[in-house]
């Protein structure tokens, strides 16, 4: 997949959920927030609601996410 892509490292998870968790947790650290809208699927709901917030390290809010042109 490295050669294939062109890139340097890769990691390979058994699952789309744990893929998310790695990405989500290299990206963030210490402090950082998530804001997400709670319309998502409802694995990656659970994940960032109760799995990251297990971590303590990082906060997560989930807001109505409204279109720009919606508001006039």
């Amino acid at each position: 997949m490295v050669a294939l892509e062109g890139g340097t490292y890769t990691i390979s998870t058994s699952s789309g959920q744990a893929a998310q968790f790695v990405a989500i947790s290299t990206i963030c650290s210490v402090g950082n927030n998530i804001i997400s809208t709670s319309c998502l699927y409802g694995g990656t709901y659970i994940q960032l609601k109760v799995t990251i917030s297990k971590l303590g390290s990082i906060s997560n809010s989930f807001k109505v996410m409204i279109q720009k042109n919606s508001l006039d």
